[in-house]
């Protein structure tokens, strides 16, 4: 199904315009994201560290005539003053900021303590200061405009961490407890915190991951990024505290969390 396809069945048009800052921009989840809310009229900042991918972006939206503008920003999340530029670029060009999709993110595969430091700590200043240095430039934006949302992207091994993937289990468990702390600490100021529990989706996530490439869960289904970027837009719209967006992520949490012996076996089984 064609991106354009997808927004007419899914969702409707922004009566007013948002402006949404997007890490992780140049590819997958993010570049679905973007499109997403460029084609519902909403103005995007899309956040990424390869520029040539951004300018590549921002064509196709301008060629697809979609009504969103698009700020291309490139900006490394592990550089907590990179990030402070990004926010500063989406004021002074649209004037507010009424979103943050924190989508940035790496993964890991292969045995913890075997594992290349340089790796790990990759995913880490990635997946978690990442996501600090964008909530933090972020929340004052959010602030000054009167609120907002702010969206995690999470994984489904979060809240049921698989073995070999320890360090990604680890970084998107620490966003399952930061979203919790932060809806008590900026509820006053009109911002909400939702996180997204995504499943396995079919984007450059499992090539690009460190360690060991490849998918490993070469039995469960796939999602569609763009699939994922409904989930957000409607996670907007219905302002969820945690969403899983198939039911059968949502029953891998549930089985998870409440038989945790019977689901390591399994995931023994995946992932050794």
């Amino acid at each position: 199904m064609g991106i354009s396809r997808f927004y007419q069945k899914h969702l409707m048009p922004t009566e007013n315009p948002r402006v949404v800052l997007i890490t992780g921009a140049t590819s997958g989840i993010g570049r679905a994201a973007t499109l997403l809310f460029a084609a519902l009229g909403d103005h995007v900042t899309a956040v990424g560290r390869r520029a040539d991918r951004l300018d590549a972006l921002a064509q196709e939206i301008e060629a697809q005539g979609l009504s969103g503008r698009i700020l291309p920003v490139a900006a490394d999340v592990t550089d907590p003053a990179a990030v402070q530029r990004a926010v500063g670029l989406t004021l002074a060009e649209f004037n507010r900021l009424d979103v943050l999709v924190a989508g940035a993110g790496i993964g890991h595969r292969g045995a913890l303590v075997d594992a290349d430091w340089d790796d790990l700590d990759t995913v880490l200043r990635t997946n978690i200061d990442g996501v600090l240095h964008s909530i933090r430039a972020a929340v004052p934006a959010l602030r000054a405009s009167g609120g907002g949302h702010i969206i995690l992207i999470s994984s489904i091994l979060g809240p049921v961490p698989a073995p070999y993937a320890a360090a990604y289990s680890m970084s998107k468990a620490a966003l399952e407890a930061l979203a919790r702390s932060l809806r008590g600490e900026l509820k006053a100021d009109g911002i909400h915190v939702s996180i997204l529990r995504v499943g396995q989706t079919n984007t450059e996530f499992a090539a690009r991951r460190l360690g060991q490439p490849g998918r490993v869960a070469t039995r469960w289904p796939a999602m569609t990024p763009e699939h994922v970027a409904g989930g957000i837009a409607r996670a907007l719209e219905r302002r969820p505290r945690t969403l899983a967006l198939r039911w059968i992520d949502a029953l891998f949490v549930w089985v998870g969390q409440r038989f945790p012996a019977l689901m390591d076996r399994l995931l023994a089984r995946v992932y050794g």
